[in-house]
């Protein structure tokens, strides 16, 4: 379930490409609203909502997931972590082709400071630092693996799809010049120190005075 959330946060890959895609992840199913939204509905109304943290190299942390319906027309997902908001994913089901069609539209909103503390010490640290554009651009695998289940009149399943999956769908729709952008951000961003300015500071600062 965390993956669904915030699972757009750990494949990194789409940083350098937002000038191509725009801000909102959007995905046309063949189906009706009301089908799309069912399938969606029915798989986050199967998944665990709360438990713990297992980011390796990270400290466990509690996290709640919390799910708001508008029927046929939007769900709003909220990940909470220690009871503080750190993320929320809004699904917007719009009507196409008469009814007979669906565009999912996606939008994903962060709370850095909060996703910091929930990534801190993992290998992942870095990438709670991603604007909402990049999060709501590597959504979109998520939503074509999800729009293929509904369509094929499967179960929908949205924490089915590896990072290494979902980055590789993501690479295979970017031009020849878009991979070259990409590899050089990963060599640039593979030279800098993940370094959290928050801590960064207190460090420089010192410790508090009594």
């Amino acid at each position: 379930m965390l993956k669904f959330v915030i699972g757009p946060i750990l494949v990194g890959g789409g940083w350098a490409a937002g000038s191509y895609y725009g801000a909102d992840a959007e995905q046309l199913v063949h189906k009706s609203p009301a089908q799309s939204y069912a399938a969606i509905e029915q798989a986050l109304g199967s998944m665990k909502t709360s438990g713990m943290t297992s980011f390796e190299g990270g400290t466990p942390e509690q996290y709640e997931i919390k799910v708001d319906r508008t029927l046929d027309e939007k769900l709003i997902v909220t990940l909470f972590f220690n009871g503080r908001q750190g993320a929320e994913a809004q699904m917007d089901f719009v009507p196409e082709d008469g009814g007979k069609s669906t565009v999912i539209k996606a939008h994903i909103h962060a709370d850095r400071s909060v996703l910091r503390t929930a990534l801190a010490g993992t290998d992942k640290a870095r990438l709670a630092y991603a604007p909402d554009w990049m999060l709501n651009l590597s959504f979109k695998p998520l939503l074509q693996q999800v729009a293929a289940q509904i369509e094929q009149g499967q179960a929908a399943r949205i924490d089915g799809l590896s990072e290494a999956d979902a980055e590789a769908q993501w690479e295979a729709n970017l031009t020849e010049e878009q991979r070259d952008d990409v590899a050089r951000w990963r060599q640039s961003e593979a030279t800098q120190p993940a370094v959290d300015p928050d801590a960064a500071a207190r460090n420089y600062m010192g410790p508090p005075s009594n």
